[in-house]
């Protein structure tokens, strides 16, 4: 078993399999989740690049940018360099072994979860809901890929996914991170499951949708199955959540007999009438690990030590596998000219609450963006629009039921309907929010 987990997070399968990638100059946003034996140790938006890390046992730095094992001519973000600058940012450490014969880590332990050999639970992970085919250094990642590290990721469990009623996003890809409802109301949500083979999602039934607590000083969450709020999904994996209090909350649905744990939703819950929650948590916003803010500062050399603040990187040779004392000198990262935006993706638009006409039948959403780009508006029960803006300001957008939910509408007096706005920066990369609008109408 053991062996199999090894051969499933290292080895490439097929011998006729070819990379072909395009160099990624600076470092990139992707999503980081790392999904523990009973808690979620990290989540949420991270800027990363491919880099030297040390494992905690390790006696020396080791390379991992996509380049290791030829995997690769161009050096890229990885699912393991992320990782380890997502424990880094927690205050945790990391462990693994080093195998020269795939020029990678197999990973052993995140925090305080350690492989289990005699209970065959070994650490696995997933680019954007599927097993990389190769070892987490010769994997390369690109802009807005989610990772998923999981423990005991190799006992044929399925994988979860939540996500708001309304987001059009097709499971295992990652689903907009956060929705809006008022207090008191209900939030339709969907819980879905897949293998991470490729193969389709399905509705998952049965599983219990909960608030999460945050530890305030590490970020580890856990699920309260036992909170008021908790629900259970039917047989369509649907649930409605409802909040008793205002501002941010947070759900997943819960690991089960079978299943592992679903990514998370932050959920703004609005005063009556709306009004927003204010700026997202803060570990849902884009986070950046030390070795980057010293280079942006300074050029100081990026660390990757397996325990917090990393070990030195020693210096004299870029032979990766060097010994102890006489390995690898880490190059400072090239400078993000092309990494996008300054802006982080989760803070660079802003939607104010939506204001209804009843007359019309249609809603106004203003939206606050950082510049020029261009800015669209979707949904399932909605007619799309999109406008080019030039420089940064607020942009009014309605929202339009497609005829089909007109005559609801008309029928009803009121229509809720999810909308999905998305702004692309010139030149960087695509954000997206959702929100949950009420439509009124004159009867």
């Amino acid at each position: 078993m053991r062996k199999r987990a090894i051969a499933a997070a290292l080895m490439i399968i097929g011998a006729s399999l070819i990379w072909t990638t395009a160099a990624l100059a600076g470092p990139t946003q992707l999503t980081v989740r790392i999904e523990g034996k009973e808690k979620t140790l990290f989540e949420g938006p991270i800027l990363t690049e491919g880099h030297q890390i040390q494992a905690a046992s390790d006696t020396q730095t080791r390379r991992c940018d996509a380049t290791n094992n030829n995997a690769h001519p161009e050096a890229m973000p990885t699912p393991t360099a992320a990782a380890v600058d997502a424990m880094e940012l927690t205050g945790q450490g990391w462990d693994g072994n080093w195998f020269d014969g795939f020029d990678d880590y197999y990973l052993t332990r995140f925090g305080p979860d350690h492989e289990d050999l005699g209970a065959f639970q070994y650490w696995g992970v997933l680019a954007n809901g599927a097993f990389t085919p190769v070892g987490g250094c010769q994997f390369g990642d690109r802009a807005g890929d989610e990772v998923l590290w999981a423990y005991d990721a190799f006992s044929g469990r399925k994988f979860l996914w939540l996500a708001a009623a309304g987001d059009t996003t097709v499971a295992p890809r990652t689903p907009l991170p956060s929705a809006y409802v008022e207090v008191g109301q209900p939030l339709s949500v969907l819980v879905e499951s897949y293998e991470g083979g490729g193969s389709p999602a399905e509705r998952a039934a049965g599983i219990t949708v909960a608030p999460v607590r945050t530890d305030p000083v590490n970020g580890d969450q856990t699920v309260e199955v036992g909170d008021p709020a908790a629900v259970v999904t039917n047989g369509e994996g649907a649930a409605e959540v409802t909040f008793a209090t205002t501002g941010w909350h947070r759900i997943k649905a819960q690991e089960e007999a079978g299943f592992i744990r679903s990514n998370r939703l932050d959920v703004c819950v609005e005063p009556e009438g709306g009004g927003g929650c204010g700026p997202l948590p803060a570990d849902a916003q884009l986070r950046v690990p030390s070795y980057l803010e010293k280079t942006e500062g300074g050029g100081e050399d990026p660390q990757g030590g397996g325990e917090t603040g990393g070990g030195k990187v020693p210096g004299g040779t870029d032979d990766p596998k060097a010994p102890a004392g006489d390995g690898p000198k880490s190059s400072a990262p090239p400078a993000a000219t092309n990494a996008g935006p300054a802006t982080p993706p989760s803070a660079a638009i802003s939607l104010s609450r939506a204001a209804a006409d009843p007359k019309g039948g249609t809603s106004t959403l203003s939206v606050t963006v950082p510049g020029a780009g261009h800015l669209a508006l979707s949904g399932e029960k909605v007619l799309a629009t999109s406008v080019d803006t030039a420089a940064p300001g607020t942009v009014a957008l309605t929202i339009r039921p497609k005829a089909k939910q007109r005559l609801a509408l008309h029928r009803h007096g009121k229509l809720r309907v999810g909308v999905k706005v998305s702004f692309t920066p010139t030149g960087g990369a695509t954000a997206s929010a959702w929100r949950s609008v009420l439509l009124k109408a004159r009867k």
